[in-house]
């Protein structure tokens, strides 16, 4: 068994030194699909002392030994691209979980419990369902536009499905009340009110017709 070429040699020897099998390709020159033809060929064939041994050249690593002229005059495979291979960095991956992942995981959970007491207190003190509260909370978030789409959607739902508020008996006894109301109320929608600012002026500020008006509203007074 021969010792094979240069880089075979500085690949074997060093995984005999400890290196992983990517160091030792990025060394070497090999590729990583040759290396792992490699590694299951020495498994089988230990290769002896002198194939550990480099080769007294002077030519670069991954060159042809000399006197191989076949090999010299053989056109030369392209060069793999290897990809680099960055070891874990256990201990920022801690600092990273104890400053920054945790701290935030307690905070959720500290949120977490005021909701769901926020809400048993709902369904408790309120008498209201939670899940319905949650739907018309998250309406009152939603900009009016997705909105009205929203309401739209789930009233022609409801109406497909034939769901409607059911009507209350007292209610029905005294003439009141639609036998199919809607679930969903229907009005206009509040305009925004403009804010009321008091007068600060005196009647000067006012024109002749108007400061008539006031100096006759004052008589009448």
């Amino acid at each position: 068994m021969t010792g094979g070429s240069q880089q075979l040699r500085v690949y074997r020897r060093e995984r005999k030194a400890g290196s992983t099998v990517a160091t030792a390709c990025v060394l070497s020159g090999i590729s990583m699909g040759e290396a792992r033809l490699i590694e299951a060929e020495d498994a089988k064939n230990p290769p002896p002392p002198e194939a550990l041994e480099l080769l007294k050249t002077t030519a670069p690593v991954g060159a042809p030994p000399e006197g191989n002229d076949d090999m010299g005059r053989a056109k030369k495979a392209p060069v793999e691209q290897v990809e680099q291979i960055h070891a874990p960095d256990f201990g920022k991956a801690v600092r990273i979980y104890r400053e920054d992942i945790k701290p935030a995981q307690s905070k959720v959970g500290e949120f977490s419990q005021q909701m769901s007491t926020a809400y048993k207190s709902l369904k408790k003190d309120c008498h209201i369902q939670p899940q319905a509260a949650k739907l018309a909370f998250k309406l009152d978030t939603m900009e009016p536009d997705k909105r009205d789409d929203f309401l739209r959607s789930f009233k022609g739902l409801l109406t497909a499905l034939n769901i409607y508020m059911p009507v209350d008996l007292v209610d029905q006894a005294e003439g009141k009340g639609d036998a199919k109301e809607s679930v969903i109320p229907i009005g206009e929608r509040q305009r925004p009110k403009l804010a009321t600012v008091p007068y600060q002026g005196d009647d000067t500020d006012l024109n002749p017709d108007d400061a008539s008006a006031a100096e006759a509203q004052q008589a009448a007074e």
